[in-house]
């Protein structure tokens, strides 16, 4: 993409660009409120929560089989041309990010995102180096692309990212900036959370406005809390503009404040990495011709409602049955009174007329009742391909162990195919967080030969990936029968076998495995010139009698 020189031209052209990304937002925004509507409380954002969400714990188990947070390792893989002395750099770099990974929170940070991705259709984590590497949730709400008919962020000539900070912090984070007051000045600050109108008013349908309001509104008056944050302090609106500059080959990273106020206009190479956004893209449901994906909740939404309709009809049966509709027949008086004193305990009541008569007009509860509920809860389980194996159930005709292990291997091949899907996003991550280590990490490290090297001085060419696919449990028990089997045919060693265990203490029991391997060659050494083969005759051993010559 060509930037205008100019710089009145060019805070035009990126304000222009800035908007052309946001187009879909408002639509976006709508559609997302109500899809975390549903996953939260199983009903619409103008509706009661429902008497039992079934998306959330569905999408809640669906996450736990495409991520485990405990068992995810990974590997470095080097590229064809590097060499092979690098290797012996390979399992230092690999621990150093393994612990990185951890320490940084980032595995709680991509089970967050990954599990509101299933609930709207993308989530992105965002890469902050500042004095390490920081991961940061954001969500699709606040992010804009120039073409959404492009499934590939690299493929996007232009992002935008739009977020709020507050005045003070605004203020900190241009310490060096030449401009400083004269940017603060301009900028607007407002509240976030402001509303004029309370939210149930928001959502009243109008029939008239001037002079008076009329209309319904679906209010809870319950007061149910719908996790919203509310903030009190004085925002500035910002925007983070990433556009491709074709005379530079790289990003144009472009910060904006509202209104419109241009405060850094750089390479993205100066604050990050040539080439790459810090936005990473999670999408468990891609699409090829959209952008933001499928939402796993949008396919779930009609079995709720389907289900929050047939469960209010069983509670409003049950309802009658306990206390059913009662038919006073000759009585006179006011019939209020008479049914408060039948349906209150040691009521009373009396008449004088012969015919009158009480009638219970009890429904007939049916033996299955709640058929239905079970066939809409196997419904989602087959819109998400959980079957009942995975889901530690009993299946009829399963005969042993063996045969219930075949099921559930054949039965995940769907999980497993989503599986690999967020399993491509967490090797982007991963991948971002070496390159960072290899140029902002300043730390020593030594090789398999104990020599030291620092992460700058590893190859440029090389790929982090998942090791063994162990980001998800639906992998873990075929690594684990691959591994006994490697060992068993003498392929791995001891050491190897624990690697790809992953048990519980494991440098402790590598540290033993080398103790006791140290303790057997000792012992060895010692026992072997004590035993010298005894010298035996050419007539044979020396225990055996010789033949008498005759």
């Amino acid at each position: 993409m060509r930037i205008p020189v100019n710089p009145i031209e060019r805070e035009f052209f990126y304000n222009d660009i800035a908007n052309k990304c946001m187009v879909s937002l408002n639509e976006r925004k709508a559609d997302y409120q109500t899809l975390r509507s549903f996953y939260l409380f199983g009903s619409g954002p103008d509706e009661a929560p429902a008497h039992f969400n079934k998306i959330f714990p569905h999408i809640d188990q669906l996450a736990s089989f495409l991520y485990s947070a405990e068992t995810t390792r990974f590997s470095i893989t080097l590229g064809a041309s590097v060499n092979q002395e690098e290797q012996t750099k390979v399992p230092v770099l690999t621990q150093a990010l393994n612990d990185e990974w951890i320490n940084s929170n980032a595995d709680q940070i991509f089970s967050q995102a990954l599990s509101w991705s299933l609930c709207f259709n993308s989530m992105f984590i965002k890469l902050v180096y500042n004095k390490g590497i920081h991961p940061y949730v954001v969500e699709p709400g606040t992010v804009g692309v120039l073409r959404e008919d492009s499934a590939h962020t690299d493929r996007q000539e232009a992002i935008c990212q739009w977020y709020y900070i507050t005045k003070s912090e605004l203020y900190n984070r241009l310490y060096k900036h030449p401009k400083r007051e004269e940017i603060v000045r301009r900028v607007n600050a407002t509240e976030k959370s402001s509303q004029e109108m309370p939210q149930g008013v928001e959502r009243l349908i109008m029939s008239q406005v001037n002079p008076t309001m009329y209309g319904n509104v679906n209010l809870d008056l319950g007061g149910v809390s719908r996790y919203r944050a509310r903030v009190a302090e004085e925002l500035v609106e910002m925007k983070e503009l990433y556009i491709w500059n074709d005379e530079i080959d790289d990003y144009q990273f472009v910060t904006i404040a509202c209104p419109d106020v241009v405060i850094y206009d750089r390479e993205i190479a100066s604050v990050y990495l040539k080439g790459e956004v810090p936005l990473i893209q999670v999408c468990p449901n891609p699409q090829y011709d959209y952008y933001w994906g499928i939402s796993e909740v949008s396919r779930l939404v009609c079995l709720q409602q389907m289900r929050n309709k047939r469960m209010s009809e069983i509670l409003d049966l049950l309802n009658k049955q306990v206390s059913p509709p009662t038919a006073l027949v000759g009585f006179m008086g006011i019939p209020d009174e008479k049914n408060f004193a039948l349906n209150r305990a040691g009521g009373l009541l009396y008449t004088d007329s012969p015919n009158a008569k009480v009638e219970q007009l009890a429904p007939q509860i049916p033996n299955d009742l709640f058929r239905e509920i079970d066939q809409i809860d196997n419904m989602f389980a087959e819109a998400s391909g959980i079957v009942s194996v995975l889901q530690g159930r009993g299946e009829t005709g399963v005969r042993s162990a063996g045969h219930a292990s075949q099921l559930a291997r054949m039965g995940a091949s769907r999980a497993k195919r989503r599986a690999l899907v967020v399993e491509d996003a967490l090797e982007k991550v991963a991948t971002m967080y070496l390159k960072l280590m290899r140029r902002y990490e300043d730390r020593s490290y030594k090789d398999i030969y104990n020599m030291p090297f620092m992460a700058e001085q590893f190859s440029n060419d090389f790929v982090v990936k998942v090791d063994a696919h162990s980001n998800s449990p639906i992998f873990m028990e075929d690594t684990r029968q691959l591994a006994f089997s490697l060992f068993k045919a003498q392929a791995i060693s001891k050491e190897r076998l624990i690697d790809l265990l992953e048990p519980p203490m494991k440098q402790l029991l590598k540290d033993d495995l080398k103790k006791q391997e140290f303790n057997a060659a000792q012992q060895q050494q010692t026992t072997a010139p004590s035993q010298v083969p005894t010298p035996q005759s050419s007539a044979g051993p020396a225990n055996m009698p010789l033949k008498q010559v005759k």
